[in-house]
């Protein structure tokens, strides 16, 4: 049987790239406040859903057909999550709160009862930038410790995530590059380059990242996975090396901040993740912002 997907935040961009390059026979629903605008003829019914309204979209999660559930819920505006950030001892608010802990966890609640498998898109921004490189079995910091709040916010919702039974797996990514030529993000805001230029990434190149949320729809495991090219390499020699796969910068290379990725359990998938070589002749889509 062909499998069935309820995606939650079709207007991601990778979102979009996983369901606009899937199988033909596979089927897709939406939960979101806004759909795909590249993708949307492959969604069977779009549920308009604030995420952050926990009570509606905990329902849809469990009022479907769907084997499995995707979810791309980011709080993309990092400014936005700092200024955020509680005080001490204080009880956390805001967005980034609000999608990737309580939202997130409202999802699990209602998929992993239904016994439906869950796929979360988290970030290794969960790790303290001078940690050094980290395995999937790197414990992240409490969000007390995380000087990113953003990154703080996803290790909280990591350990509500891992008091779950179910498959539930987390994928982690990092400077994110390679966009399809077909989708495009019009005003979504443009990585920092310029202000961290010495700082070691270990990018993550997007059509890796859409074969193991394929693989893992297919073969539903339990785990964390980290996705990225091998070699890392710091923000300028990102920049530098962008243009050579021609275009223009249309999509944004999210700006983590952990200096390195090591995909050891995507190998156990049948993925062995690109190479920085081999990955920028297909970069469609990124050169120059």
């Amino acid at each position: 049987m062909s499998p069935r997907v309820l995606v939650v935040g079709p207007s991601s961009g990778l979102a979009e790239e996983f369901v606009r390059s899937a199988p033909p026979d596979w089927a897709f629903e939406g939960v979101g406040r806004r759909g795909s605008e590249v993708a949307a003829d492959r969604y069977e019914t779009l549920h308009v859903v604030d995420a952050t309204d926990t009570g509606p979209l905990e329902f849809c999660v469990r009022a479907n057909e769907c084997d499995s559930v995707v979810c791309f819920l980011q709080e993309g505006d990092r400014a936005r999550c700092q200024e955020e950030r509680p005080l001490p001892g204080a009880v956390p608010t805001g967005l980034a709160w609000a999608l990737h802990v309580e939202a997130i966890e409202a999802i699990a609640r209602a998929s992993l009862s239904e016994r439906k498998s869950l796929i979360v898109l988290s970030t290794d921004e969960l790790f303290a930038e001078d940690a050094g490189p980290a395995t999937e079995a790197t414990v992240p910091l409490t969000p007390e410790e995380n000087p990113s709040w953003y990154g703080g916010t996803w290790a909280e919702a990591e350990s509500r995530l891992g008091r779950y039974d179910g498959s539930v797996a987390i994928v982690r990514v990092s400077a994110l590059f390679g966009w399809s030529g077909d989708v495009l993000c019009g005003d979504r805001a443009l990585v920092d380059l310029v202000h961290r230029p010495h700082e070691t990434v270990q990018p993550t190149f997007v059509p890796d990242v859409v074969r193991v949320l394929r693989r893992l729809v297919e073969e539903p495991q339990t785990g964390v996975f980290h996705v990225a090219v091998p070699a890392p390499l710091n923000r300028e020699e990102l920049r530098s090396r962008l243009p050579e796969a021609g275009g223009a910068w249309r999509r944004s290379v999210v700006p983590e901040r952990h200096p390195g990725l090591v995909p050891a359990r995507i190998h156990q998938l049948g993925i062995r993740p690109t190479s920085w070589s081999a990955a920028l002749p297909h970069a469609r889509g990124a050169g120059r912002p």
